[in-house]
């Protein structure tokens, strides 16, 4: 359906009509639309319960984003239609009031979340067969546009995989929401609010993000860490009994209880089914100053640009195959094959104990069966026999309704066992099932 008409305001000021189309799609902020005569762009029009101020703030954001706009480095000219960043490269007004902006289209068609990459089952099924020299190239791309954005002071921060598109063939980045970026630029400052606990640096938990270069840096080696390592979080590990160990992941990342350093956690384990110790010393070194306490600082987006390209380039010599036909990382074992091995081991453990689990049942049922018809010992049995008391011997001045006491108490403890030992192999039989 057409919407009524909007007025389009290019970066050198021109102006032009034109309708919207709904797609029937909306985020947090606005709703999207498809441009009329412009099947490569679309627009985000903000929701109408957005508050003035907030408004009037976007307002002042997209105005300079769309005069900004970052000069990413220039693509192969065999790529055909990119889009690395949904930046605003338009205003669009309803009347004269501002309402949203105009931004290139990303065919979904030919990308996948970057989230899909971390299980790799996920990438697969979408089309992309996933190896370690792809993921490289994927991390390189991403550091790329990180360091490019903090070149021109602008800082994602949000930055998580749920907000990083990936072409499936070409293996280069589409960041999403860029009207949610920091600038704080000479001319121009805006803030970024919203954040992702589990992507957000140790010392702006229950703080405000003083320093957005910073916090990006922490997201970014983040998301490597679990591009490599199979979606395991760096901060998810295996504590030791004396450690006080959170249960939410925020609070790990906020006392920097970080499990697969070069140097080991004195508290903290890594997870069995981490590869981690495949990682060449140069990437491990960056996880420890990303995470840990190692001196040098946090590594930027240009450190990790300058050590992932070593690997995404074929012609480095940083990467090569195993024997099983995987791409590793040179002279470090395989952790294509370390993750089948775990996952082997796994796998042959837990079917041993599930057959051990249903063979259980079946015993206890015959045991009961025996029980019930007196052809199986059973603790009350074995307390009869077991009764050493003196013969009972009746005559005329014995009380017959009073039999020896010792007896009775002995009787009366050999059915209460039996009771509960009975109960207790139902209930187990029950839990079983």
């Amino acid at each position: 359906m057409f919407s009524p008409t909007f007025k389009l305001v290019w970066p050198d000021g021109r102006t032009e009509k034109t309708k919207l189309i709904s797609t029937g799609k909306s985020g947090g902020a606005g709703e999207i639309f498809e441009i009329d005569h412009y099947p490569h762009l679309v627009a985000k029009i903000y929701h109408e319960e957005t508050k003035a101020e907030q408004l009037k703030h976007y307002a002042q954001k997209i105005h300079w984003m769309v005069r900004n706009r970052p000069q990413l480095p220039p693509l192969p000219e065999a790529v055909d239609h990119i889009v690395q960043l949904a930046w605003p490269i338009a205003e669009v007004y309803k009347g004269s009031g501002f309402v949203g902006f105009a931004m290139e289209k990303i065919d979904f068609e030919r990308t996948i979340e970057l989230d899909y990459l971390l299980t790799r089952r996920q990438a697969q099924q979408a089309g992309l067969n996933v190896d370690f020299g792809k993921l490289m190239a994927v991390a390189y791309n991403l550091s790329s546009i990180i360091n490019t954005l903090h070149n021109k002071k602008i800082a994602v921060v949000d930055l998580k995989p749920m907000n990083i598109k990936v072409y499936k063939n070409e293996l280069l980045i589409s960041i999403l929401d860029c009207d949610g970026f920091c600038i704080y630029a000479e001319d121009f400052q805006s803030d970024a609010p919203q954040v992702t606990p589990e992507y957000l640096a140790p010392e702006f938990h229950e703080k405000v993000v003083t320093h957005p270069h910073n916090q990006d840096a922490f997201a970014l080696a983040t998301i490597i860490f679990r591009l490599l390592n199979y979606g395991i979080h760096p901060f998810v590990g295996i504590s030791d009994v004396k450690l006080k160990y959170p249960t939410e992941l925020a609070a790990r990342i906020q006392h920097r209880l970080y499990a697969y350093g070069t140097q080991p956690h004195a508290g903290v384990h890594p997870v069995p089914a981490s590869v981690h110790d495949a990682f060449p010393d140069s990437l491990r070194t960056l996880f420890d100053r990303a995470f840990g306490w190692l001196p040098g600082g946090r590594p930027g987006a240009y450190e990790w640009a300058m050590i992932t390209a070593q690997y995404a380039n074929k012609s480095s010599g940083g990467m090569d195959m195993c024997v099983n036909g995987h791409i590793k990382f040179a002279e470090k074992q395989c952790p294509t094959c370390m993750r089948e091995n775990i996952l082997g081991h796994h796998h042959r453990n837990k079917s041993r104990i599930r057959a051990k689990l249903k063979a259980v049942p079946q015993r206890t049922i015959r045991h009961v069966h025996k029980t019930i018809n007196r052809t199986h010992a059973n603790p009350f049995q074995a307390a009869l026999a077991q009764y050493q008391g003196p013969t009972i011997h009746y005559s005329g001045n014995i009380n017959l309704n009073r039999p020896n006491v010792s007896l009775a108490t002995a009787t009366a403890n050999a059915l209460a066992t039996e009771i509960l030992w009975v109960i207790g192999m139902l209930i187990t039989y029950w839990w079983l099932k």
